[in-house]
């Protein structure tokens, strides 16, 4: 009998369908994923000179590295351009529930490193020492030094020792600040601090570095997907 050449492709094509969406729907690490866009008025839609691309710490990277953009803001006004600011707007991939949390980058250092617990505590002890906060674990802005169950070459002696305080400044001032006015964010810190804050959506964060003698911010921007905005004010030498 001759076969007939379309009823062999629907056949065939039946089962790359199948395949496919096995293979798309047994993934531990990921689930979908949506695409965020930066809404216009936005801190990272304004004019500002792009920093060096990050480069992840390892290249075998257990899962998915965030999408990180790197932002720097002078002053326009030269009678405020002695500081700046550096902002780093860090978007996650949508990890699965039974994603290992060790293997999530979450820990952040000033020079915008992220890093997870399992990198940090599989390489040379200096890396560690270099974090100030943790940013997607449980939820929480945590100092790096207090995360002693998760890390395992932490010092008090040897680390920064922020202070985080939940803001209670309206998003169109820390825009400003960012953008026009970093000296700001050390102008009007609050008042009281801790060692962790938990979050939600919307939530404005300032921290202040004690070593570095530094202040900012961290802006929850969104929780689904994760997207965190952390913005550091220095010196424009």
């Amino acid at each position: 009998m001759k076969k007939n050449p379309d009823s062999s492709f629907r056949f065939l094509y039946g089962i790359i369908l199948v395949l496919i969406t096995v293979n798309c729907s047994d993934n531990p690490i990921l689930s979908n994923q949506k695409i965020s866009s930066i809404p216009r008025g936005d801190i990272f839609d304004r004019p500002g000179r792009d920093l060096p691309e990050g480069i992840p710490e390892s290249e075998n990277w257990q899962y998915p590295y965030p999408n990180i953009i790197s932002r720097e803001f002078i002053p326009s006004d030269i009678s405020f351009a002695n500081t700046k600011c550096l902002a780093w707007r860090i978007t996650w991939p949508e990890y699965e529930n039974t994603a290992d949390v060790d293997k999530i980058p979450t820990v952040f250092g000033i020079n915008g490193a992220l890093s997870s617990f399992d990198y940090l505590n599989s390489v040379h002890p200096g890396n560690t020492l270099n974090k100030v906060f943790s940013l997607h674990y449980d939820t929480k802005i945590k100092i790096a030094v207090m995360l002693w169950a998760e890390l395992e070459h932490t010092d008090i002696l040897l680390m920064d020792v922020p202070q985080v305080v939940m803001s209670d400044q309206p998003l169109e001032n820390i825009i400003y600040w960012v953008t026009e006015r970093p000296s700001l964010f050390k102008i009007h810190w609050p008042a009281g601090a801790d060692d962790e804050v938990d979050y939600s959506e919307g939530d404005i964060i300032q921290f202040y570095l004690s070593d570095a003698d530094l202040y900012g911010g961290i802006r929850i921007v969104s929780m689904t997907p994760r997207i965190i905005e952390v913005y550091l004010a220095v010196p424009n030498l």
